[in-house]
């Protein structure tokens, strides 16, 4: 997979300032599961102990980093969404440029109008989505930092209950693995049968006056409904796949919870543990698994792109012709 990446940057260029955005991005969400962490805390400390002035003096430092968080965030964002728009138009360009000027026209007709379409329209989608979603290389950059500062903090917080959050999340992660396995491969085999259904289609419709000619129009529509079929199903092995890891994740993400509360509860009940570390804690478990559940999820989604990124590598790897 990162060869496959690498790949596509060397087609674009601008690998260096990617890395730099991504670095710029990471910190966020690991920040604001600490100023949370603080922020529960100290407002709860001040509320047992009384202390009006210092839960008014909390919120005031909570509301003054946040903004400042948030603007933060915002001017990264702002511009790393121009680079990636600029980034997806070089890429498209260089494409087609590649196709159009070092290609003959029986190179490009030896394959299927359907197999083109799939590989300028989906593969290029596929590929530029490493960056153009947020959900891919950026999820995984900026979950990860998050799960490692939330597990250092909640483990000088309290070890306890360090190890109690570790015990449902690895056990998702393995359960992950196992499940997300099969979808790269699920993914080129959706590639290959949209691109057999596009060129049935296109068959279907350029194709019409010879067809009634002939009477092949029962024949070409079974063709473009078996390879529509195909299609739905592979793509419904997919959803079912994310579905359960979906439902994996949320049943040891309760269960954590419920255990957690239990033992928080007699933690405060012997006087060794306030509730304020305790809702800090929380907040730190809750920076934990959703920094482990978004790299989790930008991973298994980049490598649902590998397909489209390697097909976009095949295109422009082939060499100009005499």
């Amino acid at each position: 997979m990162i060869r496959d990446i690498r790949g596509l940057f060397k087609i674009t260029g601008g690998g260096k300032k990617v890395m730099l955005l991504l670095l710029l991005r990471c910190p966020f969400e690991a920040a604001r599961t600490f100023i949370n962490a603080i922020f529960l805390q100290s407002g709860f400390d001040a509320i047992n102990n009384g202390n009006i002035n210092g839960l008014y003096f909390a919120c005031m430092i909570f509301v003054i980093e946040s903004l400042l968080l948030f603007l933060y965030n915002g001017t990264v964002w702002t511009i790393n969404s121009v680079y990636v728009a600029k980034w997806t138009g070089t890429l498209r360009r260089k494409l087609f440029g590649h196709i159009s000027t070092n290609l003959s026209l029986q190179r490009v007709e030896s394959r299927t109008s359907g197999e083109w379409f799939t590989r300028l329209n989906h593969a290029v989608y596929s590929a530029t989505a490493i960056l153009a979603q947020p959900v891919h290389l950026p999820f995984l950059a900026v979950g990860t930092i998050n799960a490692a500062v939330s597990s250092v903090m909640l483990f000088r917080m309290s070890p306890e209950i360090f190890g109690l959050v570790i015990l449902f999340v690895l056990p998702h992660m393995l359960a992950n693995q196992i499940i997300t396995k099969p979808i790269p491969e699920l993914w080129r085999s959706s590639l290959m049968h949209s691109a057999h259904n596009a060129t049935d289609f296109n068959a279907l419709i350029n194709c019409a006056d010879t067809a009634i000619l002939y009477g092949a129009q029962e024949f070409l529509m079974k063709r473009f409904e078996a390879s529509s079929l195909n299609t739905r199903k592979t793509n419904m092995k997919i959803r079912r796949r994310f579905s359960l890891d979906g439902a994996f994740a949320s049943l040891f993400g309760m269960c954590g919870y419920l255990v957690l509360l239990l033992a928080g509860k007699g933690w405060i009940d012997a006087g060794t543990m306030t509730f304020g570390i305790l809702a800090a804690a929380f907040q730190c478990r809750g920076g934990i698994i959703a920094g482990a559940g978004a790299a989790i999820t930008g991973f298994r989604q980049m490598q649902s792109s590998v397909p489209g990124i390697g097909m976009v590598n095949e295109i422009m790897d082939t060499r100009p012709e005499d």
